[in-house]
C-alpha cells in the first residue's frame, strides 16, 4: 500500500490531483490510500501525530503557510518521505531544493506527467530494504522482500522461494497475499499454489510465467486474463506463446 498526501489549498486542485492518482494506481495495479489536507498545518500536525506518508504531492503557494516552510517541519520528522512539489511558482524552485524534493510539477499538470512521477515515485520506494516476517517452530523470520522469487503453497505449509535458499512455514497463501498488500512490493497471485515476486518475472507465456532464474511457473486458466493485464500495464511489451 502507498500512502499519500496532497496537500493545497484550492480544493479544486486537490481534488483533480486525487482523481489522477486513484485513476493511475488503478491502472498500474498499485493500491493507494489518499489524505488531502487544504492548510499544510494539517498536514504537519498529521506527521506529528504519527501518521506516515511514502509520497506527499505539496503546494508552494498557500494561505498562512507556505510549502517551503511545510516541507522544512515535515523534514524534521520524517526524513525519508518523498515531497513532490506541485505549483504554479517555478522561481521557487531553487529555495525547494534544501528540502531535497523529489520531483518539480508544474500546474497544469497532465495525467500522463502525474503517472510518470507516480511510477518513479514507487521504484523509489521499493528499492528500499523491506522485510517479510514470520515465526518458524517458536523462532521470529525476517527475509527481504526484494529477495523473495515466489511462494508456494503445498496443504498447510508455504515454502518461500528466495534467490539463496528456501524456507517453510505454516499458514495459508491468502493471509500472505493480504499481508504483502501493505508493503510495496508487486505480488502476481498467478495460480491457487503460487504467489510471484514480478520484480523476477522474465518473461510471460499464455499459459506460464518466467523467472529470471529460469523457472517456469503455470498460471491457471481462471488467472490468464487478469495476469496479462496486469503484466501488460506493467510492461512496455509481453510475448504471449500459446
Amino acid at each position: 500500500m502507498i500512502n499519500v498526501a496532497i496537500c493545497d489549498d484550492v480544493v479544486a486542485t486537490t481534488g483533480k490531483i486525487e482523481t489522477m492518482l486513484q485513476n493511475i494506481a488503478k491502472r498500474n495495479f498499485i493500491p493507494i490510500d489518499t489524505d488531502v489536507f487544504w492548510e499544510g498545518g494539517h498536514l504537519v500536525a498529521s506527521v506529528e501525530m504519527g501518521n506516515s506518508f511514502d509520497i506527499i504531492f505539496l503546494d508552494i503557494e498557500m494561505g498562512e503557510e507556505d510549502g517551503i516552510t511545510v516541507a522544512r517541519r515535515i523534514r524534521k520528522i520524517d526524513k525519508k518521505v518523498l515531497i513532490v512539489y506541485v505549483t504554479s511558482h517555478e522561481n521557487y524552485m531553487l529555495e525547494s531544493f534544501e528540502i531535497r524534493p523529489f520531483r518539480f510539477l508544474v500546474k497544469p499538470v497532465s495525467e500522463e506527467q502525474m503517472e510518470h512521477c507516480f511510477q518513479a515515485a514507487c521504484e523509489d520506494i521499493s528499492s528500499t530494504d523491506s522485510y517479510f516476517r514470520y515465526s518458524y517452530q517458536r523462532i521470529s523470520h525476517k527475509i527481504p522482500i526484494r529477495e523473495i522469487l515466489y511462494f508456494e503453497s503445498n496443504r498447510r505449509k508455504v515454502k518461500i522461494v528466495t534467490e539463496k535458499e528456501n524456507f517453510e512455514l505454516y499458514g495459508k497463501l491468502n493471509d500472505i497475499e493480504k499481508s504483502l498488500e501493505q508493503s510495496k512490493s508487486v505480488f502476481l497471485r498467478v495460480h491457487q499454489s503460487f504467489l510471484v515476486n514480478y520484480k523476477h518475472i522474465e518473461g510471460l507465456g499464455y499459459d506460464f510465467v518466467v523467472l529470471n532464474n529460469g523457472k517456469r511457473i503455470s498460471i491457471s486458466e481462471d488467472r490468464r486474463k487478469i495476469i496479462s493485464e496486469q503484466y501488460c500495464v506493467m510492461e512496455d511489451t509481453f510475448y504471449v506463446d500459446k
